[in-house]
């Protein structure tokens, strides 16, 4: 590793405090789903806190992208570095979750919306009646397809983050099994 790619965690640090590595930002991502999982849990009564939370998980995904891109990138001989483009779409394949949050992201971020690769793709906020043993509260979906599939959300960013943690795991850039929280 040269002294360039040494100092690159140090220098990333500088702006995010804590995040200087790949396996960090998938961190990021992994406290960002279990921050909505817990307001999920908890049957909110709001919209805003769900929605925000799974705003906050496609962005950091996006920004995963973005790390594990320039990491492999970075690894490659200088003649032999794959395009950007290239990587981009073998982690989409690798995590099938990735164009929902590109989508997700792209539209939060730019004030533009584009459904990207995430055709017929929507999110969906709707208020789930409780009964004795469940209270009610509101829940987010992910719908595929023009409404051929619809995902509680709390199950999309469960296996975001385990497909997340293999295709790092594939390219050599985490090693063993996922963490969990602590």
């Amino acid at each position: 590793m040269s002294t360039n790619e040494n100092s690159r965690p140090r220098e990333a640090t500088k702006h995010t405090g804590v995040i200087g590595t790949v396996v960090q930002m998938w961190e990021k991502l992994a406290w960002d789903i279990d921050v909505f999982e817990d307001i999920q849990r908890s049957y909110p009564n709001e919209k805003q806190p769900l929605a925000y939370a799974a705003i906050n998980i496609c962005i950091a995904a996006e920004s995963l992208r973005d790390w594990m891109t320039e990491a492999i990138r970075s690894r490659s001989l200088t003649g032999g570095k794959p395009s950007k483009d290239t990587i981009r779409d073998q982690l989409a394949m690798q995590i099938p979750q990735l164009n929902m949050c590109t989508a997700i992201a792209n539209t939060a971020k730019h004030h533009n919306f584009k459904e990207g690769r995430w055709v017929g793709g929507r999110v969906e906020l709707g208020w789930e009646e409780g009964d004795e043993d469940i209270p009610s509260g509101f829940a987010l979906y992910h719908v595929d397809n023009d409404g051929q599939s619809m995902t509680l959300a709390f199950t999309s960013f469960q296996a975001l983050k385990e497909a997340w943690w293999n295709a790092m795991v594939a390219e050599g850039l985490a090693a063993g099994r996922m963490p969990t929280p602590e």
